[in-house]
């Protein structure tokens, strides 16, 4: 059965990535504004609900050779979603060529790689100061606004249910602790969590976060607070690529204080997470992450009643899977872990 889903009908951009692999762009905004929604108020839905004035996406997919199929029956036909979600001052970038590795690997998936939360192409209305957007709980419930609001989720329209595989790093990571219960009961999915930055458990840097949120609006400090901020993005990923640390110093260059102050103080007033059902989650860590402190972690899942296939400690920062020439080899093994991480839990929800 194909859902006739207007808006793959115009992408912003549509290129081969990879041999047979497609990627094609989107923004919501512009889509409303070609009447390519579903609903003619649905920019307007979103806007209020999420605070946010645009949000930007790519949809990967691998297309057979020789064949033209629309986008609209590739979605309505893969076995699953993995829906990528970056951390703070991050951007879809930041996942490197994982979407793509990952559908070589699995051709019948599809990768919805996301700019989320006030950053890159995702950012807030210049009207809107309202801090409770930017809470790390409302953040992951603008996710799902979005999936309900371009029509890939609920499944009712599909004879096979899809899965979804939700992939978090940092902020990203953290968001998935607030992952809808009661409104996926009848989905099937799953998260897998990389150094989750959600500090509920972690008193210290819970503090540390609200302090320089706190900090960064206040007058006259400008160059000491672009100074402390860039020193802790690179003290956090020293192992990372270059692609991964360019793209975190322009995105904070570029980012407003107000979104910044925002998020970082949603990240440090972390809720005590809902859920009671964490059967389908997977945790990553990294030994060297000085952002997120392993032993705090371990010992928050496992009184959350994590079992210990569900968690993984690596070698590495925060960025453990992030690898080029200047990273440790560690880095570079661990992206194939990663990797193959993935492919299984995208079979075991297959399943």
């Amino acid at each position: 059965m194909t859902i006739m889903l207007k808006w793959t009908e115009s992408p912003t951009d549509n290129h081969r990535t990879s041999q047979n692999i497609i990627t094609a762009s989107f923004h919501f905004a512009k889509l409303a504004g070609q009447s390519l929604l579903a609903s003619p108020t649905a920019l307007a839905e979103f806007q209020q609900t999420t605070g946010l004035a645009d949000f930007y996406w790519e949809v990967s997919y691998y297309q057979e050779p020789n064949t033209e199929s629309p986008l609209a029956q590739v979605l309505a036909e893969v076995d699953g979603f993995v829906i990528f979600l970056h951390g703070w001052c991050g951007s879809h970038l930041i996942w490197e060529d994982l979407p793509i590795r990952l559908i070589e690997q699995y051709p019948r998936l599809v990768c919805l790689n996301l700019d989320i939360s006030g950053f890159a192409q995702a950012l807030y209305l210049d009207t809107s100061n309202k801090t409770e957007y930017a809470r790390i709980d409302n953040m992951m419930a603008s996710i799902e606004y979005w999936l309900g609001a371009i029509g890939l989720w609920p499944s009712t329209y599909r004879q096979q249910k899809p899965f979804y595989l939700f992939v978090g790093h940092s902020m990203g990571g953290g968001m998935l602790f607030y992952k809808n219960q009661p409104n996926w009961q009848n989905e099937i999915y799953g998260c897998y969590l990389m150094s989750p930055s959600m500090y509920y458990h972690d008193l210290k840097r819970s503090l540390f976060y609200r302090l320089v949120a706190t900090a960064i609006l206040i007058p006259y400090t400008g160059l000491i607070k672009i100074l402390s901020s860039h020193g802790v993005v690179w003290v956090a990923m020293n192992e990372a690529s270059q692609l991964v640390k360019r793209e975190h110093t322009q995105n904070f260059k570029n980012s407003s204080l107000r979104t910044l102050k925002n998020t970082l103080d949603g990240i440090g007033k972390s809720p005590p997470p809902p859920r009671t059902d964490w059967s389908q989650f997977k945790v990553v860590l990294g030994n060297r992450d000085v952002l997120v402190s392993p032993k705090h972690m371990l010992n928050f899942v496992e009184q959350l009643g994590f079992k210990p296939d569900q968690i993984r400690v690596t070698m590495g920062d925060h960025y453990f899977f992030s690898y080029d020439e200047t990273s440790p080899i560690t880095h570079k093994h661990n992206r194939q872990t990663v990797l193959t991480d993935l492919i299984t839990f995208c079979r075991q929800l297959q399943k």
